[in-house]
Parts: structure tokens; C-alpha cells; sequence
């Protein structure tokens, strides 16, 4: 079932748009997230918000079945008034959040699949599919957050909200004519503690290259996930890297990188075990690779290189 492609025009790109109103809303392909709206509902304060943009999906997908996801929430769970946890967990009726996942090649588009969520009348998100396309839907509590494993005053317990429960929505896709990207030939992680420890020194190397400012170093370790993102959005590898890591950071050294603590960080699974992530457990957007640096108001701010890594011939790499 889903959707099939069939091209192997390199001009063309795979992007999941999305609309999203009075509610939080993740996009999701094959388990990554691709955006969410997070922040501007925790600047909201639980007050309504929306976004309407488009994120790469092109990268995170293979030739053969895939999967998209959406995943909605209530703007309640991030307001920091004293309400209960039944007003938290109550949506808008105007509440909704739509994704299209387009092919596009020589700018002519074409929707391969849709999940569109809307509230019903008994406040409850629901999707309605045709035959071809079925949807299937649970509820899920969303990634949690603890204190004491960054910096407090760099923590806010209502940006992850405790125990706020989703709503996700999932459709197969089958797509070919892809590019055969380094992930596909990952060794699934399983947790064991020597996969573990190999994924700890990807990151201590990453840090070391980073802290050196060593671009030439950068580009080599990220080369694979420099090749993926080049071949879909049509950027040379050099301006990608240059944008994810900037020459004021990396050559200026205007950032520092701060020592890690292994034991704050818990492990992200993703993509059928071959995409992993280290998380921090007080930050979950952030990585192993997290800095301080002061800004034009002479603040100091933190924030977080997060690549995601794959087991590739015995050794975890940067693929995304």
C-alpha cells in the first residue's frame, strides 16, 4: 500500500509541507523529525500558534516502503498557569495540522501522501484517509524532560511538558528512484554497550574537531551526510557546511564546547535502529556536541550541534 515513485531525475527534491493551527504539531519521516513547532508554543504560553513551511524528507527515505508521520498535541501543556492536567490536554476546536509529502522535479509537484488531522466534535484529533492510503493513529506520551543534567538556569519545565500526551498519525509510502544513501547500509544499533561506546567516541571526535577548529577535518568526518544533503537540496557541499557551522564559530572559535557528561544524555532510536542519537535527558533538542557562546548583548547563551549517525563498516558516522 502507499504511494509509488518512479523517477531517476537527480533535479528532483521530496519535501513534507505542512500547516499547522492552534496546536503543536511534529512532522516526522521514518521516526526523524523534520520540524516542529515547539518553541514558538512554549513563546506562546500555550496561546494559539501556528506554522505553515516545508522541511527536506528526501534525505530520511529509501527506495521501497517508508513512513510519515505527523504528531499533535494541545497548546495547553505549555502554558505555565496553574490549570489541570484535563485542561492542558484540551484542543481548540480550530485546532488542526495537515502534511503533504510533494515530489517536485523541474518545479512541477506532485503530492504522494497526505495526513490531514482536524478535531472532532467530541474534541478528539482524527484523520480521514481514502482506501488506498490508510492511516493509523495512537496515543503516545510525548519525549519527557528531567531536571539536573544541564545548567538550571538553562532549563524550563514547560518547553518539554511533563507527561503531555499526543496524538500520532502514521502512513506508508513506497517510493524508488532515490539516491542509495550511506544509512541504508547501517548495522541497526541494539544498544549493546561496545555499539554504545563506538557512538560516544564518534561524538568525543566530533567535539575534538570542532573545539580545533578544523574545517578541512569537518568536512572529511561529515562527508557522507554533507553528500546527502547536497544531493537533495541541490547546494554544494561547501555551503552546507558552511551554514551548519559557521566561520565565526568554527574558525573564530567564538563558541566553546562544553565537557560532556555522559551520564546526561539518553539514547534516541530512530529509522528501524539505523539512525541513533545521543540526547540530553534536561534538554532533549540537545546534544553531546553543546557550546556556550556570548551574544551581541553580552549574554551568555547555549546552544547545540545535534547530527544524527548511523553503524557504517564498524564505526558510527554523521549521516544526517
Amino acid at each position: 500500500m502507499g504511494t509509488t515513485l518512479y523517477s531517476n531525475d537527480n533535479t528532483q527534491t521530496i519535501h513534507s509541507r505542512f500547516n499547522i493551527q492552534d496546536a503543536y504539531c511534529a512532522i516526522k519521516t521514518n521516526g526523524v523529525t523534520g520540524f516542529s513547532n515547539r518553541r514558538s508554543a512554549w513563546i506562546k504560553n500555550g496561546d494559539p500558534t501556528g506554522a505553515i513551511s516545508s522541511t527536506n524528507a528526501m534525505m530520511l527515505m529509501e527506495n521501497g516502503e517508508n513512513e510519515i508521520s505527523l504528531e499533535i498535541g494541545a497548546l495547553g501543556w505549555f502554558s505555565d498557569k496553574h490549570i489541570s492536567a484535563e485542561e492542558r490536554a484540551r484542543f481548540s476546536p480550530e485546532a488542526e495540522c495537515s502534511l503533504d509529502l510533494v515530489r517536485t522535479v523541474k518545479e512541477n509537484g506532485t503530492t504522494l501522501s497526505s495526513i490531514n488531522v482536524t478535531i472532532n466534535a467530541q474534541g478528539i484529533p482524527e484523520a480521514k484517509a481514502d482506501n488506498l492510503h490508510p492511516i493509523v493513529r495512537k496515543e503516545i506520551l510525548a519525549e519527557q524532560a528531567v531536571p539536573g543534567f544541564i545548567d538550571p538556569k538553562f532549563f524550563d519545565e514547560t518547553y518539554f511538558p511533563n507527561g503531555m500526551k499526543l496524538y500520532q498519525f502514521t502512513q506508508k509510502v513506497t517510493v524508488s528512484g532515490l539516491p542509495e544513501w550511506a544509512w541504508t547500509r547501517a548495522t541497526p544499533f541494539t544498544g549493546r554497550d561496545e555499539q554504545l561506546q563506538q557512538l560516544k567516541a564518534a561524538y568525543s571526535e566530533m567535539a575534538e574537531i570542532i573545539s580545533a577548529g578544523d574545517r578541512a577535518r569537518l568536512k572529511m568526518f561529515d562527508s557522507e551526510a554533507l553528500k546527502a544533503w547536497s544531493a537533495s537540496t541541490h547546494d554544494s557541499e561547501d555551503e552546507i557546511l558552511l551554514s551548519l557551522y559557521t566561520k565565526e564559530n568554527l574558525e573564530g572559535k567564538k563558541i566553546k564546547m562544553l565537557p560532556i557528561r555522559w551520564d546526561g544524555y539518553a539514547i534516541r532510536v530512530m529509522n528501524n535502529g539505523r539512525m541513533v542519537q545521543l540526547y540530553n535527558k534536561s534538554k532533549p533538542l540537545y546534544s553531546p556536541l553543546t557550546f556556550t557562546f556570548i551574544n551581541k548583548d553580552g549574554k551568555k547563551r547555549i546552544s547545540s550541534y545535534a547530527p544524527i549517525f548511523s553503524l557504517i563498516n564498524g564505526k558510527f558516522i554523521p549521516v544526517i
